[in-house]
């Protein structure tokens, strides 16, 4: 093997072996002219007596001027013998030409060298990295199966249906949604009681020790990228080489088939602030990676070109010598797969620094421990350094009139024509993307009140009060990561001034009963957060006359053990490693279900066929109609924070919309014909939470629910937001 690698750098270096590179003297210059060699030793003959006949008047002016000169002579000045141009011979001539070209050769040569030398260090340094990564790969995939066996054998079971009010999983086990897979969640040790538990000191070990190799490898990668980033072509640096202005053209499909790609994905698709900020050296060089291929075309291609999904590698080095293969992924008929660009992982991240740093203006003004400030410093100036990358890459694409490649359906649906369905899908969780987070003002009162949170006597009371300097950072990074982490279908509105008053819209999932509707929620962080849940309310009642679901009450209580408003098991309550974002997903998915009827404890089993569900999501549909899509449409809400909002989700939704209300329509004649009578209340009987308001005496004026819409839906139209 390392016979191989000697022989092809040798020969890959100008394609000549090293002795014929040592005699460049061998190289033979042919003159092109024709003269006879009588005609050359005349002209020879000619310059040597013109030349001896110069130095003979030369010397005898120079003999005269050792005479004293009573004045200035023009003797005195010398003469300019040797400047007078002469006539150069052929022979001459070609002796001149013969050593420019061969200076030139040389030249030419060592640049031709230089850049095929270049290549093929990069070649050996991303083989390096190649074969640390695999292995690492291996094992860390051995040592998750080794700890997915032992939570099994250890995991508590979750509550099943039949009374929903709790949170998939155990606490213990969450690793999602913008926390590190070591952010101390292997402290918690649920079997630290019983015969077999013992304790917190094993766990503690095995912690130590996985954040002792995560550092390790850490280390080695930012040695490897840094010796990458000193292999690339630099075009603007100060003592840039002729390498560096016209790079090896190998240079792309190098980086293209490495595990360069595979880590840097791989580090990009991780969102978890606090993960950067621990482990910022290795951030702050793959940054510096990414800034370093923004500089050069061929090294920015492999950042927004296409990219393929790899099923396996054995590396560049054992592909480069015939020992290994590199294979990629197929779809179903044959074609590749396609990944997204690098590109567009970096652009979420970028997302997710803007909203950290929008929500850290204030944190290092207000002080605090020394920790807490460097650590809030890292986080600033990690986040800083994503937004200047982000700008440079930008500016590399404006440069060269390119940009990263569009997504493709991977070869599914080919030969089929466009899918109209599948574009819109696409199209309506782009907006949702774009649209997802945001620092907004909140409407107030003259008083300054905050007149449409419901939590305004909490704001006002928590006025002068500040959180711990540490809590403070939690709650910043934590709505950075949700910022770039929500599903499509959530958007959230957090006020510029009090980051811990924050509004909530969730959209109806599909072939649900709640479906295209927008359920709007107020939420408030508390000073204890997050030792303490924040506190949730449904402001999509029907101004306090329905009751969506067994776990949204009319009075806008929100039921959720998670929230600490639903008795579970310990690990399905609220514990300091919660997020609002599991919160968010559990209302979108556990609650707005297909059958919510069964959400009430002591129903059974959830069944399509039942009765009583069925007569349930009839009501349902009729005020998901009328008070989470109709009550939107309205012109009252153009100048609101939901505006973008409401527009974009019912204008890119429509004929979906439409369809599905009319196909309720035809099974639901409240919907042609919506009164809200006492008999069309779901739940309207004395529970726990109180009765639902009385109906109104006179008898109410029935509504085409479906007319309605389409007046909306043009009143939305003329908005142009």
């Amino acid at each position: 093997m390392a016979r191989k690698r000697r022989h092809w750098s040798v020969i890959a270096s100008d394609g000549r072996s090293p002795k014929r590179r040592a005699q460049p003297e061998e190289v033979i210059i042919v003159d092109s002219d024709d003269d006879d060699l009588e005609a050359i030793l005349a002209k020879i003959k000619q310059q040597e007596e013109s030349e001896a006949q110069a130095k003979r008047l030369q010397t005898e002016w120079a003999s005269n001027n050792q005479a004293p000169q009573a004045g200035p002579s023009r003797l005195d000045e010398p003469v300019p013998i040797a400047d007078v141009p002469i006539a150069e011979t052929d022979e001459a001539l070609a002796r001149r030409l013969q050593e420019e070209w061969a200076a030139e050769d040389v030249a030419a040569g060592q640049q031709l060298l230089g850049s095929a030398s270049r290549a093929v260090a990069l070649f050996e340094a991303l083989g390096g990295l190649d074969r640390q990564y695999l292995g690492e790969r291996a094992m860390s995939d051995s040592r998750a199966k080794v700890a997915a066996s032992k939570r099994r054998r250890s995991a508590v079971s979750t509550v099943g249906p039949g009374g929903t009010g709790y949170a998939t999983g155990s606490t213990g086990e969450y690793h999602g949604y913008g926390y590190a897979e070591n952010d101390d969640h292997a402290l918690f040790n649920p079997r630290g009681r019983g015969r077999r538990g013992r304790g917190m000191p094993p766990t503690v070990t095995e912690h130590s020790t996985r954040t002792a190799l995560a550092s390790h490898w850490d280390e080695i990668l930012v040695r490897a990228l840094k010796t990458i980033i000193s292999l690339l072509p630099a075009p603007y640096a100060d003592d840039a080489q002729v390498y560096d202005m016209l790079p090896h053209p190998s240079v792309t499909q190098l980086l293209q088939i490495s595990q360069l790609p595979e880590l840097l994905a791989g580090l990009l698709r991780n969102d978890s602030l606090t993960d950067w900020t621990a482990r910022c050296d290795l951030y702050n060089a793959m940054l510096l990676l990414l800034r370093r291929m923004a500089d050069c075309e061929l090294t920015l291609e492999v950042l927004i070109g296409e990219r393929y999904e790899l099923a396996s590698s054995g590396g560049l080095e054992e592909w480069m010598w015939g020992d290994g293969e590199i294979k990629w992924a197929e779809s179903s008929d044959g074609a590749s797969v396609k990944a997204q660009p690098l590109y567009t992982y970096f652009q979420k991240l970028t997302k997710q620094s803007e909203a950290f740093l929008a929500g850290a203006s204030a944190l290092l003004e207000s002080g605090g421990e020394d920790a807490e400030i460097e650590n809030a410093v890292q986080s600033l100036s990690l986040c800083g350094e994503f937004i200047a990358t982000k700008d440079d890459l930008e500016r590399a694409m404006r440069v060269l009139n390119n940009g990263p490649s569009p997504p493709t359906n991977n070869g599914k649906n080919k030969g089929k024509g466009h899918d109209p369905a599948l574009e819109l899908e696409r199209r309506y969780t782009a907006e949702c993307e774009r649209l997802a987070f945001a620092h907004v003002a909140f409407p107030q009162a003259p008083d300054g009140c905050y007149a449409t949170f419901n939590y305004a006597n909490q704001l006002q009371r928590t006025a002068n009060a500040t959180r711990t300097p540490k809590d403070r950072l939690h709650l910043v990074k934590e709505l950075a990561v949700t910022a770039t982490s929500l599903p499509t279908g959530i958007w959230v509105r957090v006020d510029e001034v009090r980051n811990d008053a924050i509004k909530i819209m969730i959209a109806g999932p599909e072939g649900t009963p709640y479906a295209g509707g927008l359920f709007e929620f107020d939420c408030f962080v508390p000073l204890e957060y997050p030792h303490k849940p924040p506190l949730m309310h449904l402001r999509t009642t029907g101004g306090g006359s329905v009751r969506f679901n067994p776990n949204l009450y009319n009075c806008g209580k929100v039921c959720l053990s998670l929230l600490g408003t639903w008795p579970g098991r310990p690990e399905e309550q609220w514990s300091s490693k919660s997020t609002l974002l599991q919160i968010l997903v559990s209302i979108q998915s556990m609650i707005l279900v297909e059958l919510p009827w069964f959400n009430e404890p002591g129903r059974g089993k959830a069944s399509l066929t039942n009765r009583a569900s069925i007569e349930h999501n009839k009501e349902l549909q009729t005020h998901t109609l009328r008070w989470a899509i109709n009550n939107w449409l309205r012109d009252e809400h153009k100048e609101s924070i939901w505006a973008d909002v409401i527009a974009s989700h019912f204008i890119t939704r429509e004929a979906k919309i439409r369809q599905c209300i009319r196909d309720w329509a035809g099974s639901n004649p409240r919907i042609r014909g919506y009164s809200s009578t006492p008999s069309q209340l779901p739940y309207a009987v004395q529970d726990l939470w109180g009765a639902a308001p009385a109906a109104p005496a006179r008898k109410a004026q029935r509504k085409d629910l479906i007319a309605e819409f389409e007046q909306g839906m043009q009143r939305v139209r003329a908005w142009n937001v």
